[in-house]
């Protein structure tokens, strides 16, 4: 009888989950490092203090600020205090002394104060503090786009976690396929071919643990990217959620993402902002008012000893600057028109967003309860069918057919469930805030 070769294992040491390699302290240097573990709410957390655009978020929130505390320091007296001392070689006659001396010294103190400006300082400030308000907004914006990339990073690396598993098993119960096709042909109950098929499938089934540690160890890598660590960062174990948070009615959620979400309250600050900027460019068709004055001590000796004083009221009112005027009102008049349509545009994204959000969770959901009913139905199959291929009552294709579908239908469970998480994600950065005890701020 004619042997056949038995397919062994290749690089797939303690199967069953064992995808993460980790150096013991006396490994070599070629070795993996050990991975950071992070759960969901630690990798969030991590991200934020890390990701280039929070950051970015964050300090155009300061730059915004800075801008608010100029236009509030518009309303206050400027005051400068100013001295010099001066030396030459050419002579001056001092008549309180009635000497020639070459040294001088001075001193002033001087302020001003613009006493009526149009209205521009009061739509400066309404303009900035807009700006902040907006920055603001953004940065919360963003802040749940880096939560969002973040958890969908993490699920990536959950699910890649997962799959090895899948394939692990599947691999596993190849092989047992494998022994059964082997034991039969011994006894002369199956033929050649069954054990050909049997090793195909032992084939088939390392060949996708294989690819699926690949893909492991890449997601891996892109959530320690994102988290900010140098190497991979591994999920904790069962980070896939099960089941969707408990989410208020649709009509609610819509109404709360077109009047609280970060992108609308963000646009709709812009708006306020660019339109008083529209309106702080007419301001300069009116005149402007100042008020000045200061105060000088000046003599050749120290401390100076003569001392004036002296006060202005000025107005200035520009005639004709080259149309700079004009100019200035188009353009913010174009700026508030640009804000408006995007305000607008806004609101309409946050509520087909949270929508679709919605669908995708249900949906979701559904799929999680139908994948978890077939992984089920497929392993009661697949041991229906080993106990008949044992009996000589079914055919290798039959027992096949039950393995590749079991191992498809556990695919689609891990899917679903990866689906469901990335769903809640993507709402909750929609809404700006954390649904049902989610994973926000």
């Amino acid at each position: 009888m004619k042997s056949y070769r038995r397919v062994r294992p290749v690089g797939l040491a303690a199967m069953a989950g064992a995808a993460i390699f980790v150096s013991s302290p006396g490994a070599s240097a070629q070795q993996s490092a050990v991975p950071a573990v992070v759960t969901l709410a630690e990798a969030i957390r991590m991200a934020l203090a890390h990701d280039p655009a929070a950051v970015a978020a964050e300090a155009a929130v300061a730059t915004a600020e800075a801008g608010l505390l100029q236009a509030r320091g518009a309303w206050l007296p400027t005051l400068t205090l100013s001295s010099a001392y001066g030396n030459s070689s050419n002579q001056r006659f001092d008549q309180s002394t009635g000497r020639l001396v070459s040294e001088s010294y001075t001193a002033q103190a001087a302020g001003s104060y613009e006493l009526f400006s149009g209205g521009r300082r009061l739509l400066q400030h309404r303009a900035a503090s807009a700006e902040v308000a907006a920055a603001d907004a953004q940065y919360r914006a963003q802040r749940f786009q880096t939560i969002l990339r973040t958890t969908a990073a993490f699920y990536d690396a959950a699910a890649a976690a997962d799959l090895v598993r899948a394939a692990a098993q599947r691999f596993e119960r190849a092989r047992q396929q494998l022994e059964f096709a082997e034991t039969r042909l011994e006894v002369g109950t199956a033929t050649a071919s069954d054990v050909l098929r049997a090793e195909l499938e032992v084939g088939n089934a390392e060949l996708a643990v294989i690819e699926t540690e690949a893909a492991l160890r890449t997601a891996e890598l892109e959530l320690g990217r994102q988290v900010g660590v140098a190497g991979a960062a591994q999920p904790a174990a069962a980070s896939l959620p099960e089941r969707a948070p408990a989410l208020p009615p649709t009509d609610q959620l819509v109404a709360r993402a077109v009047r609280a979400s970060p992108a609308v309250v963000a646009a709709e600050a812009t708006l306020r902002s660019r339109r008083a900027e529209r309106l702080a460019s007419y301001t300069p068709y009116l005149p402007s008012v100042r008020l000045s004055g200061g105060y000088d001590w000046f003599a050749f000796r120290f401390p100076p000893d003569q001392q004036s004083w002296s006060v202005r009221v000025f107005a200035t009112l520009p005639l004709f600057n080259g149309f700079q005027r004009e100019a200035a009102l188009q353009r913010a008049a174009a700026g508030e028109r640009l804000a408006r349509a995007r305000a607008l545009d806004a609101a309409i994204a946050a509520r087909v967003a949270v929508e679709s959000a919605l669908q995708d969770i249900t949906a979701a959901e559904r799929r999680v309860a139908i994948s978890d009913r077939a992984v089920n139905l497929a392993r009661e199959d697949l041991r229906v069918q080993e106990e008949r291929y044992q009996l000589g009552a079914s055919t290798i294709l039959d027992l096949q057919a039950s393995q590749l579908t079991l191992a498809e239908v556990e695919v689609a469970a891990v899917r679903a469930r990866q689906a469901l998480g990335t769903a809640v994600a993507r709402l909750e950065a929609v809404l700006g805030e954390a649904v049902g005890g989610g994973q926000g701020e």
